[in-house]
């Protein structure tokens, strides 16, 4: 009877849309997981100058590739059923029209790179890694289309097939001696097995010769979400830049795997909090089937946020708390100084799954102007902040991006929050402070507890407390947590 009991509780949880979250922070689990192996093996066979080498290099084909996941790619998905063909077209041209331009222009970066940054290297990696930019244009437009068609679970599962594939690569040739080549090579061959899976698995579109005015369309639109990402980049990206500059490349790269090891674990929340969010909204608002006509009903972006925060935040808290002890484990003792700076972007990275909801929520209700102004205004200030604060050290600049990251998504808050939605706000805030409480609170009291014992065991044990906090914490909340996960089951999702 308990047996049938569990089966028909963990039923429920799947139609209410659990299933649907569980499936895409699993993908992202082994996707980060992939990336974590890579920079434990890339830690231990590259030191902080060349790391930082291809930190800067890659920062700048970040943000190229980042360009064809907005835009064209957030048109689409939000655009009406019935010029479904015309539609996806035009979205092609432009996602490639982009990928052109970017391709040029990391060109000619890579060609003045010698002169804008200390040390040697970059130049080569960025005239390497251009052509990528042209290649993922295809992967993700199929990617799009893909999500339009409501695949949400094969998307994942190709991601995770892509995200293993081009790892095991990376890490064999780090153990073949490649350098920093190994990790180019990663970044194609992530391009080149999404590019096969989705043409495989990918649905199939019936594509027409767009005309010319609705390319530009297309593009307009797009023009003030290319201006958030390039903004959201400086933010993101302009203490790797400016320590690359002010200092060398060594110190970008302490910097950046510091960044990277939060992001492996931030980004299974993250990126799925951003991605349901916009696509189950979109489809509310595009009124096709698994969504209804009209807005977004008040307070589903916060039950979203709410939902990805009960699960992200705590474990964030926990890995800040221990972040000096897990970074020299993990890194190697040559990565030390890492430890602080870590525990600073638990922080920021925190405040970047709000303003992703946030931000899929302004832009479904067509106001991403304002994810555009508020994005402005942080990455003004996080330069400006950064090259301040740079001469004193990378924690520093983490210190700088985090306040701003913090400041930024409580205005885009204010931004989307409507005023019938006060009530959704208050249970929102219930749903992530139990859990968190409960988590961190056990972590931190076990670690007191502890503190006599073997290394391992002394970070194990409140690991496995701050999980049994969490679970106890979370009762409380569990009919709040149920009807967050039910959007989910709205979005629409193929059999």
């Amino acid at each position: 009877m308990k047996r049938q009991a569990l089966k028909a509780r963990i039923a429920r949880f799947a139609r209410a849309g659990g299933g649907t979250a569980v499936i895409a922070m699993a993908a992202r689990v082994s996707g980060q997981f992939a990336m974590v192996a890579v920079t434990l093996v890339a830690t231990r066979h590259l030191g902080p100058a060349d790391f930082g080498l291809f930190a800067i290099a890659g920062a700048f084909v970040m943000l190229a590739r980042t360009m064809l996941y907005t835009g064209p790619f957030e048109y689409l998905l939000k655009a009406a059923p019935e010029r479904e063909r015309e539609t996806a077209s035009a979205c092609l041209a432009a996602t490639v029209a982009v990928a052109c331009g970017w391709t040029l222009l990391l060109a000619a970066i890579g060609l003045a790179a010698p002169m804008l940054f200390r040390g040697s290297g970059v130049a080569g990696v960025i005239l390497t890694l251009a052509p990528s930019v042209l290649l993922a244009a295809f992967a993700a437009f199929a990617e799009a289309a893909m999500l339009r068609g409501g695949a949400v679970r094969r998307y994942y599962a190709i991601t995770v097939i892509a995200e293993f594939g081009a790892g095991l690569a990376a890490i064999a040739l780090l153990v073949g001696g490649w350098g920093i080549w190994a990790l180019v090579v990663q970044i194609y061959a992530r391009i080149a097995l999404m590019i096969l899976a989705l043409g495989g698995f990918g649905p199939r579109l019936v594509l027409v010769r767009p005309p010319f005015g609705e390319v530009t369309a297309v593009l307009r639109w797009s023009t003030s979400r290319f201006g958030s990402v390039l903004v959201g980049f400086l933010a993101n990206y302009s203490g790797d830049l400016v320590l690359g500059v002010v200092f060398s490349p060594a110190a970008a790269g302490l910097y950046r795997a510091s960044n990277r090891m939060v992001t492996a674990l931030a980004d299974m929340f993250v990126q799925p909090a951003g991605m349901l969010a916009l696509t189950t909204l979109a489809a509310e608002r595009a009124g096709r089937p698994g969504g209804g006509a009209g807005e977004a009903r008040p307070g589903a972006w916060l039950r979203l946020t709410a939902l990805f925060a009960a699960l992200g935040w705590p474990a964030l808290a926990v890995l800040a708390l221990f972040a000096n002890r897990l970074v020299p484990l993990a890194l190697g003792p040559a990565w030390a100084a890492a430890g602080p700076v870590v525990a600073v972007f638990c922080l920021a990275r925190m405040a970047a799954l709000v303003t992703a909801v946030a931000s899929a929520a302004l832009v479904v209700a067509d106001r991403q102007g304002r994810v555009l102004a508020v994005q402005t205004a942080a990455a003004g200030a996080t330069a400006a902040l950064t090259v301040l604060v740079a001469p004193f050290g990378a924690r520093s600049a983490a210190l700088a991006a985090t306040l701003v990251a913090i400041v930024a998504a409580v205005v885009l808050v204010r931004a989307a929050l409507r005023r019938e939605e006060h009530a959704a706000l208050v249970e929102a805030a219930r749903l992530v402070l139990f859990p968190l409480a409960g988590a961190f609170g056990a972590a931190f009291a076990a670690d007191r507890l502890a503190v006599h014992t073997p290394t391992l065991l002394a970070l194990a044990l409140p690991l496995a407390c701050a999980a049994a906090g969490w679970l106890i914490a979370v009762w409380p909340v569990a009919p709040a947590f149920r009807r967050a996960a039910a959007l989910l089951a709205e979005a629409p999702r193929p059999a």
